[in-house]
């Protein structure tokens, strides 16, 4: 069964604008996924969607065989637990340490101390920042930064990791060393959806693509 399945997944604003149009597509547990398309394509809209954020105006959403659309309002954020996001704007928190900024997910959710230290230190070693985790974001790099945005994202071990354009501030080498830590991820059996317009990157990436062109499926494959 698929992690992940949208069938004729419509998005019609109140202003006509209709930012998804009868999207059927699937993302098998434990795979890593492109999801492309020039800007205004419905990437945003389509990893909103699968946030809760936003619900279709028709068709389904499935998780895990669930209809998230339906979802009862007080299930909401149990459900997000198990969704980590990683943004182009890491949205960090630069009066707070790198420890502190990874550990604000756990202490949302009213993880022990001793539990919280244990996923932080293993979350900043598995993106190489354990060293730094005393500092503060302002005198990291942005590569650094970004880092530290995806041990945030996966300190809860979520069973999908979603990132939209998470290489759009970075070069070509750090980039590369981001798209290597989602390929960790995803070998260990996280479902990773990678929303991104940067084909030179992802046609040397080799890994499935699904493009969406204003707001229909153009495509999946290689």
């Amino acid at each position: 069964m698929s992690e992940i399945e949208l069938r004729n997944v419509t998005r019609r604003f109140d202003s006509g604008i209709e930012a998804l149009g009868n999207v059927s597509v699937s993302f098998a547990s434990g795979s890593m996924t492109f999801l492309t398309g020039h800007s205004g394509a419905g990437k945003s809209t389509l990893l909103k969607i699968l946030l809760r954020l936003d619900v279709p105006t028709r068709g389904q959403v499935l998780v895990g065989g669930v209809d998230i659309s339906r979802l009862a309002e007080k299930y909401i954020p149990l459900f997000r637990q198990n969704i980590g996001v990683v943004f182009q704007d890491h949205h960090l928190l630069d009066g707070r340490t790198v420890f502190e900024n990874v550990a604000l997910p756990l202490r949302l959710v009213g993880m022990s101390e001793r539990d919280i230290e244990r996923r932080v230190r293993a979350a900043l070693s598995r993106v190489s920042l354990l060293a730094k985790e005393r500092q503060f974001p302002p005198v990291l790099s942005t590569g650094e930064q970004q880092r530290v945005g995806i041990a945030r994202a996966v300190v809860n071990r979520p069973k999908i990791l979603l990132a939209d354009e998470p290489t759009g501030n970075l070069d070509p080498e750090l980039s590369k060393d981001i798209m290597d830590l989602f390929e960790q991820f995803k070998q260990v059996g996280t479902t990773v959806i990678i929303a991104s317009h940067d084909r030179e990157l992802i046609n040397t990436m080799g890994i499935p693509i699904v493009e969406l062109e204003q707001g229909h499926l153009l495509g999946a494959g290689i």
